[in-house]
Formats: structure tokens, C-alpha cells, sequence
């Protein structure tokens, strides 16, 4: 029979609480490193495209963004506006951009007869089922060209929110509830194309948005 001093019985008892110990905070470190991993992959996804995918697994009597996103392009292209209407799903929501000149003439806010059919269609797409429980926020936008001195409105800023409410006036006489609605004249302070010097008056600038939450 073999007796073990009673320091090596101390020394390995040490040894065997240190394993755990490393055991332990192993364990840990992974953890969290596994937390890390899992909170940078989250942060990596397209907002919108998570806030879809929460909406289509809850029992939200709302048509999710991204299929909303489909009704709406295939209206554009039932009218063949590709060219001139851009619906893209934001973390705001879903952005419909106009370009100007389908809606109105230059300098002017009341809208033009061709603009009609696509706000139509907008508009019965707002009215749906599914799609009447959400929010409508109208954005104007100008780009940097002051108007002319006879122009109806003073500057920018003006026409600006004269267009968006314009637009909101169609969509209420389309029978979409007023309440839904938010009018924003930004100017030219959110320019999609930077201007100077001789480059000034872009197109891409002068648009309406419709950002349907």
C-alpha cells in the first residue's frame, strides 16, 4: 500500500481547483466570443430587410415592406415608368422616388395629367386591406437653381412643400384618410447629386418622395 505525502496530496488538489478554474473561464471567453460574433452578424443585416422578415413572422394584419415593395414595381411597370419612378426598401421604410418631370412642370406644384394614372394607382395600393393601417410621409425636393423672380413662390423651400402637399391633395381625393399623411418641403438641402459652379440643376435632384411606413 502506498501512502501519499500529505503535501502532494495538497499539490494535487491545487492542480485539479487551477483545471477547473481554466475550465471555467474558457468556457466564458467563448462565449462571449461566440456573443461578439453573433452581434456583428446581426448588425450587418439590412435593417429593413430584418424589420420585413420580424413582420412577416408576427401576426401583423400589414402586407410586409418587401412584399409591398413587389405591388408597387409592378405597377411601375404596368405604366412603364422605370425610367422615371424608383422603389426602393430603406430602414425607413418603403421609398418611392418621382422624378420631377413626371409630375410637374418646372418651377410649377400642380400636377400634370400624366401624373394621374400612376398616383391612381398609388393610391388604390394605399387603400388596400392590408396596406391602409400605414403611414405616408411626402417628401419635396429642388435642386439648387433659384426661380425665376415671376415664379409663384418666393423660393425653393416653398415650391417644395407645394409639391408634396399637392400630391398628398390627390392621394386624400383618392380617398386616402388624411391622418396617414406628412408633408415635407426639404429644398435642396438633401441633394442625391452633389452641385457647384457650373454643375447645377441636376435632374436626380428634382423629385418626390413617397416613404410609406
Amino acid at each position: 500500500m502506498r501512502i501519499t505525502p500529505p503535501h502532494q496530496e495538497i499539490i494535487g488538489s491545487q492542480e485539479q481547483g487551477t483545471q477547473r478554474w481554466m475550465l471555467s473561464y474558457s468556457d466564458m471567453v467563448t462565449l462571449l466570443l461566440a456573443f461578439f460574433v453573433l452581434f456583428f452578424a446581426i448588425s450587418q443585416v439590412d435593417q429593413a430587410k430584418f424589420e420585413a422578415i420580424m413582420e412577416y413572422f408576427s401576426q401583423s394584419d400589414k402586407l410586409p415592406l418587401h412584399e409591398l415593395e413587389k405591388v408597387v414595381n409592378k405597377l411601375v411597370d404596368e405604366h412603364n415608368l422605370q425610367q422615371s419612378v424608383e422603389v426602393e426598401l430603406t430602414a425607413d421604410g418603403l421609398l418611392l422616388t418621382f422624378q420631377d418631370k413626371i409630375l410637374f412642370d418646372s418651377g410649377k406644384a400642380n400636377l400634370k395629367e400624366r401624373a394621374f394614372p400612376i398616383l391612381s394607382g398609388i393610391g388604390e395600393i394605399l387603400n388596400s386591406e392590408k396596406v391602409a393601417n400605414r403611414n405616408i410621409k411626402v417628401e419635396g425636393h429642388t435642386d439648387t437653381v433659384p426661380l425665376a423672380k415671376n415664379s409663384n413662390y418666393p423660393s425653393n423651400w416653398e415650391l417644395s412643400a407645394a409639391r408634396a402637399t399637392h400630391v398628398i391633395r390627390y392621394l386624400i381625393n383618392r380617398k386616402v384618410q388624411p391622418q396617414r399623411f406628412v408633408a415635407i418641403g426639404y429644398a435642396d438641402t438633401r441633394l442625391r447629386v452633389p452641385e457647384s459652379g457650373m454643375k447645377r440643376g441636376l435632374q436626380a435632384n428634382r423629385r418626390v418622395s413617397l416613404i410609406i411606413k
